[in-house]
């Protein structure tokens, strides 16, 4: 569903560039720059499929490829967090002409961030983020989202948490 790249970004630097945009203020989330190592349990409530039209063949290779998408995926990954990443404001919100999204953000300090975002237009989403950053070189969070398209609805939930492995970020980008 999403990338690695864009799932860090999901994570870390999308959560603090929410605050520039809206609330026209710097992150104040204190995380070090550099390389961090990301583990994200993602969990989808899949919307049931209407089975009765089809051969109970069918009806089984839906199930089979349903149940193959539901339940939690675990990735984990590097990433390395750099300074621009948190200037930039489309992080955390999906990047479509098709798609207007507003944040509202309820904290922003040196140890927690939260937000509700709404997204309207092609794709409609609502959700609530919280990020704990109890030290510099480490944070834990979740995110909740509804998303609908085409009268389809999905429910999604993602538990995460970084440490940060150093300044030098290598080959990571």
């Amino acid at each position: 569903m999403f990338a690695t790249r864009a799932l860090l970004s999901l994570v870390v630097a999308a959560v603090l560039a929410q605050g520039l945009v809206a609330q026209s203020q710097a992150p104040a989330l204190d995380l070090k720059l550099g390389l961090w190592e990301n583990t994200i349990v993602t969990s989808m409530g899949m919307p049931p499929v209407d089975t009765s039209k089809m051969s109970p063949q069918q009806a089984a290779q839906m199930a089979e490829a349903m149940k193959s998408m539901g339940g939690d995926k675990t990735m984990t990954n590097k990433s390395c967090l750099k300074k621009e990443d948190l200037s930039k404001n489309d992080f955390m919100m999906p990047n479509s002409a098709n798609m207007t999204c507003n944040r509202t953000v309820t904290s922003n300090t040196k140890t927690q961030y939260v937000a509700d975002v709404t997204c309207t237009g092609a794709q409609e989403m609502k959700g609530h983020i919280t990020i704990e950053a109890p030290s510099a070189t480490a944070f834990s969070g979740s995110m909740k989202m509804a998303t609908s398209t085409q009268g389809r609805k999905m429910d999604v939930s993602m538990k995460m948490s970084g440490k940060y492995l150093g300044a030098d970020c290598g080959t990571v980008k």
